[in-house]
Order: C-alpha cells, then sequence, then structure tokens
C-alpha cells in the first residue's frame, strides 16, 4: 500500500476498536494489539504481546515510534485508540510530503513547564522530572517556557532518515528519564523537546477535520478540537 494507518489496543480493559467512516482504497490499516480475539474488516490485526514490555503505555509507546516496523509504507499515520476515521486521509498524507512529520498542537497548554507540572500534579509523574528537563534544556538552550507544546494523539510520518533517527530518540531519551521500571510518562513532552533541538521539518495538523475523538474506554463523543 501507498499510505498505512496505525493504531494500537493494548490491555484487557482498553479501546475499543474504531471502524473507519471513509475508508481510503490506497491506505492499508492496521492495529497492534496484545488481544488475541480482536477482530475486524477493515483494520489489519497484528499481534505483538510484547511480553518483555512491562506496562501497557510503554507498548503504545513502542508501537507508535517504531511505525515502520508494522507496515512497509513510506508515509504512515499513528492515532490513538480514542479516534475514529471519519473522513478522507489522504490529504493528510499529501500534506506530509514535504515535512517529516505531521504534529498537532496541544489544545489546552501552551508549553513544555506548565505541562510537567500538569502531569507531576493529577497523572503521578514524579516530581523530580522538571529538574530533569530543567537539566536538559539548559544543556541544549531550550526555554522551557517557550510557547510550543505537541499532543501525541496523532503522528503522521514521512519516512526519512531524519524520521527514522527521531523515533530511536524519542525512544533512548524515554528510557533515559523513565522512572522505576516504566519509560518516561509522557511521550509527548520528549517529543516537544525532540522536535526543538532537532534539524526536524513539521507542520501542524487539524484533528477536527480527520477525525471524531472519544472518551477513553467510551463510545461517548468528545467536542472536536
Amino acid at each position: 500500500m501507498k499510505y498505512a494507518v496505525i493504531t494500537y489496543i493494548f490491555g484487557n480493559n482498553t479501546e475499543y476498536l474504531k471502524e473507519p467512516i471513509i475508508i481510503d482504497s490506497d491506505i492499508e490499516y492496521i492495529c497492534v494489539t496484545d488481544q488475541t480475539n480482536l477482530k475486524s474488516n477493515v483494520w489489519k490485526i497484528i499481534y505483538d504481546p510484547m511480553q518483555s514490555v512491562k506496562s501497557n503505555r510503554d507498548k503504545v509507546v513502542y508501537v507508535k515510534f517504531n511505525p515502520f516496523k508494522y507496515s512497509k509504507a513510506e508515509k504512515i499515520c499513528v492515532i490513538d485508540g480514542t479516534l475514529e476515521i471519519k473522513n478522507s486521509l489522504i490529504p493528510l498524507f499529501e500534506q506530509v510530503k514535504d515535512n517529516d512529520i505531521l504534529v498537532k498542537k496541544h489544545p489546552e497548554r501552551n508549553n513544555l513547564f506548565v505541562e510537567i507540572q500538569e502531569w507531576i500534579k493529577t497523572r503521578g509523574m514524579p516530581k523530580n522530572a522538571l529538574d530533569k528537563f530543567q537539566t536538559m534544556a539548559k544543556n541544549f538552550n531550550i526555554d522551557l517556557h517557550k510557547d510550543y507544546l505537541l499532543e501525541g494523539c496523532i503522528i503522521v510520518y514521512n519516512k526519512t532518515q531524519k524520521t527514522i533517527n527521531l523515533c530511536e530518540d524519542e525512544i533512548s531519551y524515554l528510557n533515559f528519564l523513565g522512572e522505576n521500571e516504566n519509560m518516561f510518562y509522557s511521550n509527548q513532552c520528549v517529543l516537544t523537546f525532540l522536535t526543538e533541538i532537532n534539524d526536524i521539518k513539521f507542520s501542524y495538523l487539524n484533528q477536527k477535520d480527520y477525525f471524531r475523538r472519544y472518551l477513553h474506554n467510551s463510545k461517548t463523543k468528545l467536542a472536536d478540537r
């Protein structure tokens, strides 16, 4: 196939697989999962239990930043399990032709300093995470207060050497920053940082043009954002 969309479902009590409302013939639809009973008429189910990976969150990370492991397509869109495809994705793939990746601006917060504090406050991220990022920011002369924050629910990849290097760096940094036996809590914080310090050509995408979002583990639709 010319293009591919990859989503993921891990764990027993998690997202349900959403069939695309619009199906493009040039797109391969792939779902990576550890669930042996998952079936679909549209999605190609790839069973990958990742038995050596200890958390579902980290399994998601390995899929999100290893897209070319699961498809031979040169352009791949990786989407969160909360998203339903509602329109043709061909224009999205056309948009990535002149970029390494397409990404989404965070809809609520606007910089890494605020985002890391939010994760510490509400998501259980260790308090020393901010110190780690401040140290890295000083080493690379980066301002964590800069108006610049990405969300990781959708990433569109153009297979370039820079893209491949970015994915490898993402996994390395998440392991380096990780606490306990897991990777670092927020892959989108690391992605934001890496796109700032690397020569990555990217553009922003508009989620509501292509996807409908639902609550986690629910069929309740959320407002477009």
